[in-house]
């Protein structure tokens, strides 16, 4: 199991499971620990659209790729820091500049819809 202690509190709540060739993606509203099964109605659905799937596996590649602030949970229940192999990989800050140029490329993007006006007078 890995941990991303980073500047946002984030949790993926992906899964993927390749079972015999046949991928299966699911999204779940909750991390599985006790006092949130035990006290609260979580979900837990598939992911049917192929490009979500692929867009879903790459963020967990991300993930298991970070080597900067990324740690391992180890059997006696501690933590260590994940050596870095390659070059650096900051998940976090990998979805931030993702995000940024997404919403830059949305400015930038032609207006789809128009409001009517009227000619001034």
């Amino acid at each position: 199991m890995r941990s991303i202690v980073d500047r946002y509190l984030e949790h993926a709540r992906i899964f993927y499971f390749q079972n015999g060739g046949n991928d299966e993606v699911y999204l779940s509203s909750a991390d599985w620990m006790s006092r949130n099964l035990d006290r609260r109605l979580e979900i837990l659905f598939p992911v049917r659209s192929a490009a979500l799937q692929r867009r879903l596996v790459d963020i967990l590649k991300t993930c298991f790729a970070d080597n900067v602030k990324a740690r391992r949970l180890l059997a006696d229940g501690t933590y260590e820091r994940v050596k870095g192999k390659g070059p650096s990989v900051r998940a976090q800050e990998k979805f931030y500049l993702d995000a940024a140029e997404a919403a830059r490329a949305a400015k930038t993007s032609t207006t789809r819809f128009k409001p009517l006006t009227r000619p001034v007078e």
